[in-house]
């Protein structure tokens, strides 16, 4: 059974964890419990079934650096990772978002001594939402302990946690108590506004078809304001309800998912969200809106950026002033003007469009990754990387913003993507050549 206590040693001492953070998603929930012998993971408590699926997947890993397709070792790897990047006058540093703060950091210098671009998966998922704040949309943002403190009013749009995120609902949102919801999801008024009906329980289900999001909001917003709604709108005695339960909550949360950001109307679908969310608050209500961050440290990336650079994804270094054009100096639109990319814990040829896949493959790749992907399949050297918050340790930040440390929670022999991206800097940077 799991104890109460904690303890590191060698390989065949009993260790115990029992505020272990999960590496899975942008939860990073950090009340998992661990229990470890002869150094295999022998049980874990209070983690999803992908937070399960993530702390055992060492298991099944990648094991030996691949260069041009045939095994090697890392000393072989990273020399050759080296020439590609010497050799390169403008790559392409992409992905990111499942590496520590402290790799992330390391490949942002690789990008500047390059001066080349460097990407992250934010530019595909969430771009529509800065776009919208560029355009000086007002954003009202809280702390997740501060949501599940204080909101009685929940809205998950274009969103299912029970599918992307499991324990939101249980963590931050529905189900636990909090100051004013003091018997959790009793006290509380869940609206769900998607394609498909959730699982999860909830109040009221608002179905939409695929770009109908920014007139569901603008309607609520103006019924809100008590300006006239068309009287031929079928589903006005639906959102009438809806808008006087969003007003009679003093604190509540719209949590906004990629049914929102990328489908038909995206755009228009943000920019309507948040301009719901401010008439709310200048009506006197207290409303957030909280993007459902995805991959565990795609935060962490945001905000390296954004202190670093000023922008939060796609910025080109190759120009006097650094750049940032979303569409032109982000993945979708850069794979034209680089000459070598350098992907670390992203498999951008399982997600990209075919066209752009083509694009990308054009250049040699080198991929830091625990685990053989799509991308790995293609790449000129693949570096295999210890799995951060398993098999190495370093820092993460929740999809609020709070840094976390992750643990090393089995020993292993393999070198983090932090180690491999410094010996790749230096490498880039003896050459004396930029």
């Amino acid at each position: 059974m799991i104890g109460s206590s904690r303890a590191r040693g060698d390989n065949n001492t009993e260790r115990i964890f029992n505020a272990a953070v999960c590496p899975f998603c942008a939860c990073l929930c950090d009340d998992v419990v661990i229990r470890v012998k002869n150094n295999e993971i022998e049980e874990i408590r209070n983690a999803c079934r992908f937070g399960v699926a993530k702390f055992r997947s060492y298991q099944k890993r990648l094991k030996r650096p691949i260069v041009d397709g045939t095994p090697a070792n890392y000393e072989d790897a990273i020399a050759r990772a080296v020439d590609i990047l010497r050799e390169s006058h403008k790559p392409l540093i992409y992905g990111l978002s499942n590496s520590s703060y402290e790799a992330q950091q390391v490949a942002l210098r690789i990008a500047k001594y390059k001066r080349g671009v460097i990407d992250i998966s934010e530019s595909i998922c969430h771009n529509l939402l800065y776009a919208a704040l560029r355009a000086r949309y007002p954003f009202y943002y809280a702390l997740l302990d501060e949501i599940r403190e204080k909101a009685t009013l929940i809205v998950y749009w274009g969103s299912n946690p029970v599918v992307s995120h499991p324990r939101h609902l249980a963590r931050y949102s529905v189900y636990p108590t909090g100051r004013y919801a003091m018997k959790g999801v009793t006290d509380r008024t869940v609206i769900a506004i998607d394609v498909i009906e959730p699982e999860f329980k909830k109040q009221w289900f608002v179905p939409v078809m695929p770009g109908e999001d920014a007139m569901i909001a603008n309607t609520l917003t103006r019924l809100i304001k008590g300006e006239p709604v068309s009287a031929s709108n079928h589903r006005i005695a639906e959102l009438k309800s809806i808008a006087d339960k969003l007003r009679s909550a003093s604190y509540g949360i719209i949590f906004t998912g990629l049914g929102v950001l990328s489908g038909a109307n995206a755009y228009e679908n943000i920019k309507a969200i948040l301009s719901l969310v401010d008439t709310l608050n200048k009506k006197g209500n207290r409303y957030v809106v909280f993007p459902m961050k995805g991959h565990y440290n795609v935060m962490g990336a945001v905000l390296l950026l954004m202190r670093e650079t000023g922008y939060p994804f796609g910025v080109d270094f190759s120009a006097p002033d650094k750049r940032f054009e979303p569409g032109r100096t982000t993945v979708m639109g850069v794979l034209k003007e680089v000459d070598a990319a350098l992907v670390v814990g992203a498999d951008p040829v399982a997600s990209l469009p075919a066209a752009k896949v083509r694009e990308l493959l054009n250049v040699p790749l080198v991929v830091l990754d625990p685990f053989m992907s799509l991308t790995a399949s293609f790449a000129s050297v693949v570096l295999p990387v210890a799995i951060t918050g398993v098999e190495s340790e370093g820092i993460a930040y929740r999809m609020d913003g709070l840094p976390l440390k992750l643990d090393r929670i089995i020993n292993s022999e393999y070198p983090s993507d932090k180690v491999i991206l410094e010996q790749i800097y230096e490498g880039c940077s003896d050459s004396g050549v930029k």
